[in-house]
């Protein structure tokens, strides 16, 4: 079953994720997002969690149409993820 909840964007562009929401997913001041669009949908997946084969899946269509490669998307996980773990080592 799908859970949602209407939310605000502010005018910086920031939206709050609900409570819950960050209980259930373990989500805190020093999680990271990553965020794709499909369309008009938006997605969200904790950094730590996703992989590859994940962010080709969400991206699909909208990837081969913006020239996005599965390299380009691995570089990006990669810098993501060095950026965490640098974040977390302080």
């Amino acid at each position: 079953m799908t859970e949602s909840e209407i939310i605000k964007v502010t005018s910086k562009g920031q939206i709050t994720i609900p409570s819950q929401f960050r209980k259930e997913l373990s989500l805190d001041k020093d999680s990271y997002l990553f965020v794709a669009r499909a369309g008009k949908l938006l997605v969200l997946k904790k950094v730590d969690e996703i992989s590859l084969d994940e962010i080709a899946d969400v991206l699909g269509g909208v990837a081969e149409r913006e020239g996005i490669t599965r390299d380009i998307l691995a570089e990006d996980a990669k810098k993501a993820r060095r950026v965490l773990l640098a974040e977390k080592l302080e």
